[in-house]
């Protein structure tokens, strides 16, 4: 049976598509919703930064709690949580009630149940489809949640003209029902059986010292944290950048326009993935991405006409993709499937949990303090010493045979 002729996979995958069609429109009528709310740089980069931060808060139990339970299950509660919680915003909105505050904390709260969405489906990838099709099959899911993202911000941003960015959050909610759904009628187990032989806290020890001792895991894990740093800022800034720099407005549809180059970027990352892994060694793959990442940071501050930002994010889509696809099917690969929730999400915990809201936040201080091309420099620096680092690990010899913990 092929990937693509596998049913079960067909629905995960469909699943995931849907449920990014939903978040690539959020992902612009939220962070338009609350500049135009506020008008603060900072206000706008704590969104990003709480996207992220319940990682820090959750990682260490959620990964360890859902290796402990029905992977299924959770990705389905999960799902209609997070549909209720988006759906607070349109209707708040429509009563004339909605505040900053509002936003934050269903930013927080989406974020919040997503680390255990993501500590289930961490594993059930690699549960459903096996070890020789994991990189197809992250690949596979990427590629179509990238072309999603081509398309769906450019709807948003057109959606946000029509019915303003609250009624646009409202598809969101509706993906995600529809995700849980889909998941519901997976039909074979994405979690082994078996009642847990340990307690939660010998279960928590475990992954970390899994992450800590296996060398591969630790480095990876390592860069990563510097890639986390200068995509929070990104992430934070995109809509500040495009009013501060070029004078257009979170109402305008060429919003929509940058958000799909950043996802076009990420999409060539995705379909160029197997080939890149096939014929680089990871550590190389990581290392030529963070220096690329760190050169197009720079061409952002540099420029001063619409489409090179436009092309200048496209580019940025591509590199930091490249790093993060990269580090997470490392991880995957070298790490054993009773660990997988918790390795993986301690890993993104530190590099998505700390990194990003990091730089999230300072990108957002940075910018209102001096400027949005100066929040880029100095967030930048962490990326660059990242690269640095991956250098001298290529010098020092390559990469082990990675795969052993899903044989």
């Amino acid at each position: 049976m092929t990937l693509w002729t596998d049913r079960e996979f067909g629905k995960l995958w469909l699943a995931r598509v849907i449920s990014t069609a939903g978040s690539a429109v959020s992902g612009v009528a939220l962070p338009v919703l609350m500049y135009s709310l506020t008008g603060s740089a900072v206000y706008t980069g704590a969104l990003a930064a709480l996207t992220a931060a319940p990682y820090l808060v959750f990682g260490l139990f959620a990964g360890a709690l859902v290796d402990r339970t029905d992977r299924r299950t959770v990705m389905v509660c999960t799902d209609l949580v997070s549909a209720g919680l988006l759906a607070s915003v349109p209707v708040a909105a429509a009563l004339d009630a909605l505040t900053p505050l509002h936003l934050l904390l269903v930013a927080a709260g989406v974020a919040s149940v997503g680390v255990w969405f993501d500590a289930a489906n961490f594993g059930a990838v690699p549960a459903l489809v096996g070890c020789r099709n994991l990189v197809r099959a992250n690949s596979a899911i990427w590629s179509a949640a990238t072309a999603v993202h081509i398309v769906a911000p450019s709807a948003a941003g057109v959606l946000i003209v029509v019915i303003g960015p609250a009624g646009a959050m409202a598809l969101d909610a509706v993906s995600f029902a529809v995700s849980a759904a889909l998941v519901r009628m997976i039909l074979r187990p994405l979690s082994k059986t078996g009642k847990p032989r340990s307690t939660l806290w010998a279960d928590i020890r475990e992954g970390l010292e899994f992450l800590w001792r296996e060398p591969t895991v630790r480095l990876f894990t390592a860069l990563g944290i510097g890639q986390a740093i200068a995509g929070g800022a990104v992430s934070g800034l995109i809509v500040v950048y495009a009013f501060r720099v070029f004078g257009v407005p979170g109402t305008d549809a060429r919003i929509g326009v940058l958000f799909s180059a950043l996802a076009a970027g990420s999409f060539a990352a995705i379909v160029l993935m197997p080939r890149i892994s096939g014929a680089c060694e990871p550590r190389h793959v990581t290392t030529i991405g963070l220096s690329a990442g760190a050169g197009v940071m720079a061409l952002l501050v540099g420029v001063d006409q619409w489409w090179l930002a436009v092309a200048g994010t496209a580019l940025w889509g591509l590199t930091s993709t490249v790093v993060i696809v990269n580090g997470l099917t490392v991880r995957q690969l070298a790490t054993p499937d009773h660990l997988q929730g918790r390795v993986n999400l301690v890993g993104r915990m530190v590099t998505f949990g700390v990194g990003q809201p990091t730089g999230a936040l300072a990108g957002g201080v940075l910018a209102d303090a001096w400027s949005v091309q100066a929040a880029l420099v100095i967030t930048a620096l962490p990326l660059v010493f990242a690269a640095g680092v991956g250098w001298s690990k290529v010098k020092a010899g390559p990469d082990r045979e990675l795969g052993h913990g899903l044989k």
